[in-house]
Parts: structure tokens; C-alpha cells; sequence
């Protein structure tokens, strides 16, 4: 297809790879415990991985540590963007109001210098998964149901692969 109307001469959507998953996911340590779980359950279906997270309000003595939020994005590998649609669609549909998922197209960079980025006219596509505060004992609940929810659409990915 011919993009030039556009100002592009190709699909300008930042494609991740294994490689990608690898370097993100090198230090596992920057995950918040209290949301690790469900970050797990996100970087153990093969084509997602997470690139950012908070445990915002799940541990109610941990709060004011973290940010007002509490969520996780992710980048999918090798365009398998139809999976990730499916996931979130799912999760919308299943909790209802007490989540927010969606898609964000951000500008892809290069880090050129220790304090210096480049936009470099690519796009990615961060997936993000952000859960709004309930009831403490619900909000346990939920929270559980949702990593259930990512597990069990996990497995049904492996066995279908």
C-alpha cells in the first residue's frame, strides 16, 4: 500500500521481539511486590511482557509509597496484536467497572545520551490493564480473579500454539 500521503514511506508501528522481552524483563526486581503477581501472569504468555507497573493502592500500609495508581502495561511480540485484543476485551467485559483497559499509541525513541532521547518516527503500542480501587476485601478478590483470568487465557495460548 502506498503510505505517502501520510509522510511515511512504511507501517511505522515499532515491532518487539524476543530479544525486546529478554532486555525489558532483565531486572526482575523492579517490579512492585504487591502487583508482581499479575505481572507474572502477563510475561508468562509467550508474545506479552510487561514494561511498566504499579501496586498503587493493593497494600493499603504500602500507598503512600507508590503511585495513586495501580496497573500494568505491556508490549506485545511479533504483531500477535489480536491476542492482546482479545485479552483485554475479555477482562473489559468480565470486571466490568472495576477496570480500564486499553491501548496507547506512543512515540518510539533512542536514547542517544544518559539524559538525551530521539524520537525516531516509530510508534509503539503499549497495552495497559489499570484497575480502580474497591473495598479492601473486594479489591483482594477481584485482584486474585483478574490473574486468574490472565492465567487461564495464558494456558489456552500455550495449548493452542
Amino acid at each position: 500500500m502506498d503510505l505517502s500521503f501520510l509522510g511515511i514511506a512504511s507501517n511505522p508501528i515499532t515491532v518487539f521481539t524476543q530479544t525486546d522481552k529478554a532486555t525489558y524483563l532483565r531486572n526482575p526486581d523492579d517490579i512492585d511486590d504487591g502487583i508482581r503477581e499479575l505481572v507474572d501472569a502477563i510475561n508468562a504468555i509467550p508474545v506479552f511482557f510487561s514494561m511498566s507497573a504499579c501496586q498503587g493502592f493493593l497494600i493499603e500500609d504500602e500507598r503512600d509509597d507508590h503511585c495513586p495508581e495501580t496497573y500494568v502495561d505491556f508490549y506485545v511480540i511479533d504483531e500477535q496484536y489480536q491476542l492482546a485484543r482479545m485479552l483485554l476485551g475479555s477482562l473489559a467485559s468480565k470486571f466490568n467497572a472495576s477496570i480500564d483497559c486499553k491501548v496507547v499509541y506512543e512515540a518510539d525513541f533512542d536514547i542517544t545520551a544518559t539524559d538525551e532521547i530521539v524520537a525516531n518516527g516509530m510508534v509503539k503500542l503499549r497495552h495497559s490493564i489499570e484497575l480502580y480501587e474497591l473495598p479492601a476485601d473486594l479489591m483482594k478478590s477481584t485482584y486474585q480473579e483478574i490473574v486468574d483470568h490472565i492465567r487461564k487465557f495464558g494456558a489456552a495460548i500455550k495449548q493452542a500454539v
